[in-house]
């Protein structure tokens, strides 16, 4: 999208990025294309040219001044009046100068001036603070994260600088450090030799997970689940099953596209969550968990940064299963979106849209929702999702499943528990009530001298706990979300395996 921008002559472009001098490259590349040229401002070394087009400076008579001093940023900007005609000029780190009065009327008068002199403004910056008088005048966007080939190549130059062969399992060890800038790829490279004395995935991946986490929207969830450990959804458990060889190469040569994932709405408490962590180890993927209510900031463009961000980070990583847990809390305020945030939330839920219905990378999006009055209408649209499935309270065979699951995780052997008795005195119960209640009849057993836990026990502690279904706070709102799920949407829960 930057050169893009650039050719269509936008006045000012504002790239959230960390690695400057991949940003700085890019713009390089793109002037020397398009025969323009290229200045840099910083703080540090103030303003430098960094390529000069020479035949088109002979143009113009060869008068061009290359010392132009500019050392603060309000000269920053006005000295763009000096940059011969067609440049690109970078301004990196400039984002704690914009809430000066002086700095953004500066900048509202020059961008329009040096506009018709083809002159572009790049303001690189891992943050943007954009105040709102600029919000109409500088366009956001991002570079890419490093692909295999350039992470390969990154290889290449760290293990030369160590003095040691790149790994015969070059690829694997560049697909574990997807995701990571150039910098952040080296370093966890050199770790990785450090600590292990090659080129570790796993290890290599340990810091992905760290350097990711810190961004504050995503997180990598480790898994150990299959399938099995989520009691019922049977209909759910079929529909994934016929999805996940799509990700073939097979499948591609065949004419499939990627699955795009699927919206799980239901009663809280019965597996939606559990379903996506047990999903992603079945299908053999990293699962990114997305924070929808970490996306919003107070800065004008940081939120749809964030956005932007995030996704661009599961594309890198992808072959991924994206969780978005309780989207709803995320989307809360889209219809009023205009009135109470300038329309933030619906730029956000406008952009999701877009790329879930545009992305062509196999990234399968899991969302879950408990509320289904907090979701816009358009959210639910068919098309958007591959399917929309609704998360029932379990019935009696479910609940047998569901027990028999929580007693093999807590290594018990089911067969020595009345788990039918247990399945009928649960009635009503989700699956989370029913954990609830075989923990609880556990601490009861351990407080007993110690004791072996029994289905006494668990039903004991069962008869103690009143479930969503009948408190007199959440027993209406459930009963209309399940005539919602059973009118809207696909039933999850079924008769079978």
């Amino acid at each position: 999208m930057l050169e893009n921008y650039i050719k269509s002559g936008y006045p000012a472009v504002a790239v959230l990025s960390p690695e400057e001098n991949r940003v700085v490259a890019e713009c390089r590349r793109i002037a020397e294309r398009y025969g323009m040229h290229l200045a840099q401002w910083s703080s540090s070394k103030h303003l430098q040219m960094l390529h000069v087009n020479k035949k088109a400076l002979a143009g113009l008579g060869g008068m061009f001044d290359f010392k132009i001093k500019a050392p603060d940023p309000v000269e920053a900007l006005k000295k763009a009046a000096q940059l011969p005609t067609n440049t690109i000029y970078c301004l990196l780190d400039y984002h704690p100068y914009w809430r000066s009065p002086d700095v953004w009327r500066t900048a509202k008068d020059t961008f329009q001036e040096m506009k018709r002199r083809g002159i572009v403004f790049v303001f690189i910056s891992a943050q943007m603070d954009i105040p709102v008088e600029l919000a109409r005048e500088i366009v956001m966007t991002t570079i890419p994260f490093p692909r295999r080939e350039e992470l390969e190549a990154v290889i290449h130059h760290v293990a030369q600088a160590a003095g040691v062969a790149p790994p015969e399992n070059i690829t694997a060890v560049a697909d574990a450090a997807l995701g990571l800038t150039i910098s952040e790829a080296e370093n966890a490279f050199a770790l990785s030799l450090v600590t292990s004395g090659n080129f570790d995935p796993p290890v290599i991946m340990k810091e992905k997970e760290q350097i990711i986490l810190k961004s504050g929207v995503l997180e990598i969830i480790g898994h150990d689940l299959d399938m099995s450990a989520v009691g019922g959804l049977s209909q759910l458990k079929q529909w994934l099953r016929t999805r996940v060889s799509a990700f073939s190469p097979e499948a591609q040569a065949y004419g499939l596209p990627f699955p795009r994932g699927v919206l799980l709405v239901g009663v809280p408490g019965c597996g939606k969550s559990l379903s996506a962590k047990a999903l992603a180890s079945e299908w053999q993927k990293p699962l990114l968990r997305l924070d929808a209510g970490r996306l919003f900031s107070s800065f004008v463009g940081e939120t749809e940064a964030n956005t932007r961000r995030a996704l661009a980070v599961a594309e890198a990583v992808s072959p991924v299963v994206l969780w978005i847990d309780e989207i709803e809390k995320g989307l809360a305020g889209v219809q009023s979106s205009n009135r109470t945030d300038s329309g933030v939330t619906a730029r956000v839920f406008g952009h999701f849209l877009t790329w879930m219905q545009e992305k062509t990378s196999p990234v399968f999006v899991v969302a879950t929702a408990n509320d289904i009055s907090q979701l816009p209408p358009e959210f639910l649209r068919k098309g958007r999702f591959d399917e929309i499935f609704f998360v029932d309270l379990p019935d009696e065979q479910e609940r047998r499943q569901v027990i028999a699951a929580q007693l093999r995780r807590r290594k018990r052997d089911p067969e020595q528990f009345a788990v039918d008795e247990l399945a009928k005195a649960t009635e009503g119960f989700s699956g989370a009530e029913i954990e609830e209640a075989v923990v609880l009849g556990m601490f009861h057993a351990w407080s007993d001298n110690r004791r072996e836990v029994t289905a006494a026990d668990i039903l004991e502690a069962a008869r103690t706990i009143i479930p969503m279904s009948e408190s007199e706070m959440t027993r209406e709102r459930i009963i209309a979300l399940r005539e919602w799920g059973r009118q809207a949407a696909r039933l999850a829960n079924g008769a079978g395996a």
